[in-house]
């Protein structure tokens, strides 16, 4: 399907100076690229160095992006990890090759119980500065041709969230993502207070913490958030042997 070059431009313009609360917003910019690109449903997640476990969901058009996210923030890997550390896009058009599970062995078996078969990924970067992910998934196999759009698209993404970071700074400058993060950390707080709790009980990094709470999540098929909270709620105890084992 060939993108419409006047919708494309006004879907732009939307995206550009949607001044919706900050709260709203990212959903809003996911539904509109959804409108305009050739993919059934978007996501968008931050990505930063600066906070433990390094990134968030922050918006999605449909639940379908919203577990998509939630997959690779769970395991730690995925098309959106690797656009972002590559700082360039990640076009996987069908989910189920094989040379895919030695590069997301957990990512991709987890992600054949949704119905995304497809995933391109683009980093949301301005020059050296990147803040995020933007992920478009659709239900059938098959390549993305309007590359060139959706990067498009994902450069007025970038722009309108930086905006909106400015707009949570009072102020032009953005800083260094923290406000846009605490939009997402809604989602995700018992997941780094459980990752500070379990660094601080066994004297190990929060990346290693988190590390282990992935890895406990994904041996037992438990929601990454559903272990955290028995952490915090000490139902679940993790021993000092770095094998990222726990007991309830």
């Amino acid at each position: 399907m060939a993108v419409d070059r006047i919708r494309l431009a006004r879907a732009l313009a939307a995206i550009a100076t949607d001044s919706g609360t900050p709260a709203e917003l990212p959903d809003r910019l996911c539904q509109t690229c959804v409108t305009v690109l050739p993919v059934d449903g978007v996501g968008v997640s931050l990505v930063s160095r600066e906070h433990s476990g390094g990134r968030a969901l922050l918006g999605a058009s449909d639940s379908v992006s919203a577990q998509i996210e939630e997959l690779q923030f769970d395991l730690g890997e995925g098309p959106c990890i690797s656009a972002f550390g590559d700082g360039q896009p990640v076009l996987v058009a069908d989910l189920r090759a094989d040379d895919l599970h030695a590069r997301w062995p957990m990512f991709t078996r987890a992600v054949q119980a949704i119905e995304a078969v497809a995933i391109f990924a683009f980093p949301l970067q301005l020059g050296a500065i990147g803040i995020g992910v933007l992920d478009c998934y659709r239900a059938r196999a098959g390549p993305l041709r309007e590359v060139t759009e959706a990067l498009t698209v994902a450069d007025a993404v970038t722009l309108a969230l930086l905006n909106l970071q400015a707009r949570l700074n009072g102020g032009p400058g953005p800083a260094e993502g923290t406000e846009l993060f605490d939009l997402s950390w809604r989602d995700h707080a018992e997941v780094h207070q459980a990752t500070g709790a379990l660094a601080a009980q066994l004297d190990i990094s929060t990346d290693e913490a988190l590390a282990r709470l992935r890895a406990y999540a994904f041996r037992h098929a438990r929601p990454l958030r559903v272990v955290a909270a028995d952490v915090m709620a000490r139902r679940l105890q993790f021993e000092p042997n770095g094998d990222g084992s726990g007991r309830p």
